[in-house]
C-alpha cells in the first residue's frame, strides 16, 4: 500500500476475522472493485507524469524473509548497506538493511525558494488530482457501496496522496527545518505557500466530495503530523493563524454537501490540539497515540469525552 513506509494491505481472510467494518475504496486486494486504479504518477520534482495500474506487481523478499507484491513502476536495488528504491528510475528513498521502513532522502522541491516570487513560479498544477483519478474513484465509490456491507472511506486527495498543511504540505515542499522557520521568522513566504496549497486542496476536495459524496461515509481531510512523541511541534496559537481557518474551510465543504464523516490522521502528542479540531468540526483523529506524552487515555476521556 505505502512503499516507504511498507505498509502492506490487509488481507480479506484478516477483515472478516477481526470484523473490520470500514474499507478504503483504494483497494487492491479482494473486496475490490472490476475497475483498475489507473492515476497520474505526478512527480513535483521534474514534472514527469506517468499512468500505472495498481494490478501490476511483482514478488520482492522483504529483509525480513516475506515475499510482498511491489508496483512494477518501483524497482529496488541493494546499495551498499542499503536498499535503494526508484520510482520510474528516479531515486526516492532509502532502506538500511535491518530497518523496516524507507528514509526519505529526495530534496524537498520548495528548498530553495527565498521569495513569494519564487513560489510563483512553482508548478502547483502538479498536485491538482486529474479526472482519469476522479472518474475510477467514483466507480470503484459506487460498486462497493451497491456490492458490500462495508461502510466506506476515501483517504486519496490528490496526486500525492493525502495532502495536508503542515507535515504533508510545507514540510513536504519546504523541509521540516526550513518550514518550522518559515512559521517563524518568514511568514509571508509561509503565507504564500500556504495560499497556493489551500487553493490545490479546496480544488481537490470539491473533485473528490461531488464524484462520490453519496457512496462514502469517511472522508480523510488530511494528513499531518502535528505531534512529536514529547508534545506538539506546533503551538496552539501557530495552529490558529496558520492552519485552523482553512482546514475549517476543507471541513465545512465534506459537511456541506455530503454526510461523510470528516478524518485527520495526526500522529504523537497533540493534546492540546485536539481542542481546535472539536471547534472546526473534525470527526475523527487517527491514531489516537496513547504512547505519546500527555496523550494518557484517562486524561483524554476525562477532557474530550464526548
Amino acid at each position: 500500500m505505502h512503499i516507504g513506509q511498507q505498509l502492506a494491505e490487509v488481507d480479506k481472510d484478516v477483515l472478516e476475522l477481526l470484523h473490520i467494518d470500514v474499507i478504503n475504496i483504494n483497494r487492491t486486494l479482494e473486496p475490490t472493485t472490476p475497475y483498475p486504479y489507473i492515476y497520474r504518477f505526478t512527480s513535483v520534482i521534474d514534472g514527469s507524469l506517468k499512468e500505472v495500474s495498481d494490478r501490476e506487481f511483482y514478488n520482492w523478499r522483504t529483509p525480513y524473509d516475506i515475499y510482498v507484491e511491489i508496483p512494477k513502476y518501483v524497482e529496488i536495488t541493494v546499495e551498499d548497506d542499503n536498499y535503494a528504491m526508484y520510482n520510474y528510475g528516479r531515486f526516492f528513498c532509502l532502506m538500511p538493511k535491518g530497518n523496516y521502513y524507507c528514509w526519505w532522502t529526495v530534496k524537498p522541491p520548495l528548498a530553495d525558494v527565498k521569495s513569494v516570487d519564487d513560489v510563483e513560479k512553482f508548478n502547483w498544477d502538479l498536485l491538482k488530482i486529474p479526472d482519469t483519478l476522479i472518474d475510477v474513484l467514483r466507480k470503484r465509490a459506487e460498486y462497493l457501496y451497491m456490492n458490500t456491507d462495508y461502510a466506506l472511506i476515501n483517504t486519496f486527495i490528490g496526486p500525492h496522496g493525502v495532502m495536508g498543511y503542515h507535515e504533508t504540505g510545507g514540510q513536504f515542499l519546504r523541509g521540516w527545518d526550513r518550514w518550522l522557520s518559515d512559521l517563524r521568522v518568514r511568514k509571508s513566504l509561509a503565507e504564500a505557500i500556504l495560499d497556493h496549497i489551500h487553493e490545490i486542496r479546496m480544488y481537490n476536495i470539491r473533485k473528490v466530495v461531488d464524484a462520490i459524496g453519496e457512496y462514502i461515509q469517511v472522508i480523510q481531510v488530511g494528513s499531518d503530523d502535528l505531534g512529536t512523541e514529547v508534545g506538539p511541534q506546533i503551538s496552539v496559537e501557530v495552529f490558529r493563524e496558520f492552519y485552523k481557518d482553512r482546514y475549517a474551510e476543507v471541513i465545512g465543504y465534506v459537511k456541506k454537501h455530503s454526510k461523510a464523516f470528516t478524518f485527520l490522521h495526526s500522529c504523537g502528542s497533540i493534546f492540546p490540539l485536539i481542542k481546535e479540531f472539536i471547534d472546526i468540526g473534525l470527526d475523527i483523529i487517527n491514531p489516537v497515540q496513547i504512547s505519546a506524552k500527555g496523550m494518557e487515555p484517562e486524561k483524554l476521556k476525562k477532557t474530550y469525552g464526548e
